[in-house]
């Protein structure tokens, strides 16, 4: 059987008055304008092996309850199996708090944010379901892949000098004339710091494609220390040009890959720390008292608190207060291989480290794949996981908080078990 295909895409941009996630040096203040709208993105694959559905959002994350519900929404419009749905968030910054509200115990959603929140995202899930019975008719396609190289655009935030992924892996899948680019590179999109709604730089990727015929599902990459150069408007247009242009450059020298296919979800124990909910509150109440005796939180965004050591340490206590109230010591969750002829993707349930992407894509090489996808922010949120060199030297990214939860010992879990689907799957 050749393998066939569907695409199809919706938007999900939010309406003014959401409160945008990822940075807290914007004070829990609602989106004033949208710079450019926020999409659903949707590739369904079908070879004699499995049918597999990608679902792409230009979202901040989803934790596995948000994805699940798009997973079954998802499987009940097209017939493939849950476990055979792959949910990917962007991690745009500029999107709403889909996951890790910030300022949880300082500055609590309003009941009418809230109501808005759920409104718009209740309409996400629906949109999906929508634009997935699209996909039911399925049409031939031709597949192929390629790799390009980004450099010089992001760097390690957490160990001075070190490694960063500059391959941009692509797969084409073309379908009659229209041809759809999967892209898989590991840099976070936060270039946009402002107020307004944005895909940041995947966003760029997609609409310079776009204005060349090419339609693209932009899939994040092993990104938990690795940044932009710079930050800026004018910066997001840079890098998302720049990947463009070599999208475009490595368009002509595709090669074809076989139609065998395979999906394989791993289970995941992931051992968390617990806090104690009376010292987290005390810390907490503390840090609060000093902050509002200094006049309290700015009243406009303001990056300038990252370095005032009262309002990070406000923060911290607020984020280790509201891990307190979390009770479980073990975060249960999945990863997912996906196998297309000699193509893998590993998708993880979270923000993997680069070094932990380049082990494994090191092995699927030596495993025979001819090109490996590592994707972070895929069917569940479980917050960075850290190697145990970002513990021992005690980067921002092992600092406890609601997106820091794992121990030390959840990165070799992750690695060893990714490491045994690999060789299994292949």
């Amino acid at each position: 059987m050749a393998i066939e295909a569907s695409y199809t895409k919706v938007k999900v941009t939010p309406p003014l008055g959401l409160r945008l996630g990822g940075y807290a040096h914007r004070l829990g203040k609602p989106a004033r304008e949208i710079h450019d709208d926020l999409y659903a993105r949707l590739l369904m694959l079908t070879t004699a092996d499995a049918e597999v559905v990608i679902v792409q959002l230009d979202l901040l994350g989803l934790y596995r309850q948000d994805a699940l519900m798009i997973r079954e929404a998802v499987s009940k419009a097209t017939g493939v199996e849950r476990g055979n749905v792959i949910v990917a968030s962007t991690h745009t910054h500029s999107a709403p708090e889909t996951i890790i509200p910030m300022w949880p115990n300082t500055l609590p959603y309003s009941e009418g944010e809230r109501r808005l929140y759920d409104e718009w995202f209740s309409g996400v899930v629906g949109k999906v379901s929508e634009a997935a019975r699209e996909l039911n008719g399925t049409g031939k396609a031709e597949v192929a892949v390629g790799i390009g190289e980004a450099g010089g655009l992001c760097f390690n935030r957490s160990f001075k000098g070190g490694l960063v992924d500059e391959e941009l892996p692509i797969l084409v899948v073309k379908i009659g004339n229209r041809r759809i680019a999967l892209l898989n590179y590991a840099c976070h999109p936060v270039c946009n710091t402002d107020l307004g709604f944005s895909a940041d730089y995947p966003g760029v990727v997609y609409e310079s494609l776009l204005g060349r015929g090419v339609e693209s599902i932009f899939i994040t990459g092993a990104t938990g220390d690795i940044d932009p150069v710079r930050k800026g408007r004018g910066y997001m247009g840079y890098l998302g040009e720049s990947l463009a242009s070599v999208v475009v450059n490595v368009l002509g020298s595709l090669r074809p890959i076989g139609h065998t296919m395979d999906v394989v979800n791993i289970g995941l124990r992931l051992p968390a720390r617990v806090v104690d909910g009376e010292l987290a509150r005390a810390r907490y109440e503390e840090a609060l008292k000093r902050v509002m005796g200094k006049g309290g939180l700015p009243n406009e965004p303001a990056e300038s608190i990252w370095a005032d050591e009262d309002y990070l340490r406000l923060m911290y206590s607020d984020e280790e207060y509201a891990v307190s109230k979390v009770s479980e010591a073990n975060i249960d969750t999945e990863a997912t291989l996906l196998r297309l002829g000699d193509l893998l993707l590993v998708a993880i349930p979270g923000e993997p480290f680069v070094e932990t992407g380049l082990a494994i894509k090191s092995r699927a090489v030596e495993l025979g794949f001819r090109v490996t996808m590592v994707a972070g922010y895929v069917n569940d949120y479980v917050g960075y996981i850290p190697t145990k060199a970002s513990f021992i030297m005690n980067t921002y990214e092992a600092r406890l908080a609601r997106w820091s939860r794992v121990t030390e010992e959840a990165e070799g879990l992750v690695r060893g078990e990714v490491f045994n689907a690999i060789k299994n799957i292949k």
